[in-house]
């Protein structure tokens, strides 16, 4: 009998660790592939058992969610708010849960990678704030879970959709509150290692991908070495190459668990973002989320935190018009082939240089001139025409 990657190849796997948790006899092991994402490797003990054919997601995935209620949220803890990528709507649910003496799953550094840690105090929250853009290693989490819920225990997961998709193939239950993420793409771990070990002396030992000292939407990157280097957003060449998706995971050009654009058949109870294209209304500086609560157990916890947030319910059309990742998968670029194969030859400037330059700060606000510039013209011609 196939195993699951054998079936669906390695180009569709997300490397969510479905199979890896559910194997009998520990005959799966996670390890990066040559681009740089965890793929599936069969052992020689493998007993051809059809448990991870049964249990991928990719091979065979279903739900019934539907949204409820779509909101603009922010903490109203200033430390929370600010020491979060967004809004902080994850740290104030997952107080919620610790406070009902729960556990919580999120992802953080250990040791320079990013890795699903298991937490239940509050002095350990801090460790799961803000964005990490790499794979993560989750481990035996979904596990861990499993073994929680038996003690009675409420358990909050948070993760990118496909590997919530994972876990409720393994698991559901009334204790078990979800939450995924509107994901815009997996980076490559490979790539990244390329640019650190090129552009530090130290060891990386983690990345505040998304430092609000600049702001929120103008934020920074701070790389954790013995000497702490910034970077805008938009100067940095790792996170450039990361938005122009030149080396996203292959499944993620396609994926399978976006949910609709209806909002119909995303894999989480809550999906949470960073709330891009806010009304000016509804703007906060120091950062918005937007949440989508997408079943009755999602509205149930949503509604125990509303005393500590700010909130307002906004439109799903509205909500998800700066977020189109909510429902669509981004374009594979057609240099990705050739920027692998030319990996390993060139450095990450070269490479930088010549699939992904990085523009100046200079022309980007040249650029940003003209758009202004554009749009009075318009508004000027559009009061022309009214007066005609």
């Amino acid at each position: 009998m196939k195993t699951a990657i054998e079936l669906i190849g390695s180009k569709e796997c997300t490397g969510c660790f479905t199979c890896y948790n559910i194997c009998p006899v520990n005959a799966i092991e996670m390890k990066y592939d040559e681009e740089g994402f965890y793929k599936p490797n069969i052992l020689f003990n493998c007993i051809e058992c059809g448990k991870c054919i049964k249990i991928c997601p990719v091979i065979k995935n279903e739900n019934n969610n539907k949204y409820i209620k779509v909101y603009a949220a922010w903490s109203n803890d200033k430390g929370i708010l600010l020491n979060s990528s967004s809004g902080g709507l994850f740290s104030e649910l997952a107080l919620e849960i610790l406070n009902e003496n729960g556990i919580v799953y999120g992802v953080g550094w250990e040791d320079g990678e990013v890795k699903h840690k298991r937490i239940e105090k509050k002095e350990e929250l801090k460790e799961l704030q803000g964005s990490k853009y790499l794979p993560s290693f989750v481990g035996e989490a979904y596990k861990n879970v499993i073994e929680d819920l038996k003690k009675d225990k409420k358990v909050l997961f948070s993760g990118t959709p496909c590997q919530i998709a994972g876990l409720n193939k393994i698991i559901k239950h009334e204790n078990l509150i979800t939450i995924d993420l509107i994901c815009h793409g997996m980076p490559s771990y490979k790539v990244y290692k390329k640019y650190c070990n090129e552009e530090f002396e130290e060891k990386v030992k983690k990345v505040d991908f998304r430092n609000k000292n600049t702001g929120w939407i103008n934020y920074s990157l701070i790389y954790y070495t013995n000497i702490l280097k910034n970077n805008y957003h938009y100067m940095d060449k790792f996170f450039y190459g990361f938005l122009k998706d030149i080396y996203l995971n292959e499944p993620c050009y396609n994926c399978k668990f976006k949910g609709t654009k209806d909002g119909e058949k995303r894999e989480a109870d809550i999906t949470l973002a960073d709330f891009w294209g806010v009304p000016k209304e509804l703007y906060n500086k120091d950062g918005v989320s937007l949440v989508v609560v997408n079943n009755k157990k999602g509205e149930k916890v949503f509604e125990k935190i509303k005393e500590r947030i700010f909130f307002q319910d906004v439109s799903l059309e509205i909500g998800i018009k700066g977020n189109s990742s909510f429902y669509k998968s981004c374009t594979r670029p057609k240099e990705r082939d050739l920027f692998y194969k030319e990996i390993d030859n060139l450095s990450f400037e070269e490479l930088s240089n010549k699939y992904f330059k990085v523009e100046s700060i200079f022309k980007r606000r040249i650029k940003r001139t003209l758009r202004i510039l554009v749009k009075v013209l318009k508004i000027i011609k559009a009061k022309l025409l009214k007066e005609v």
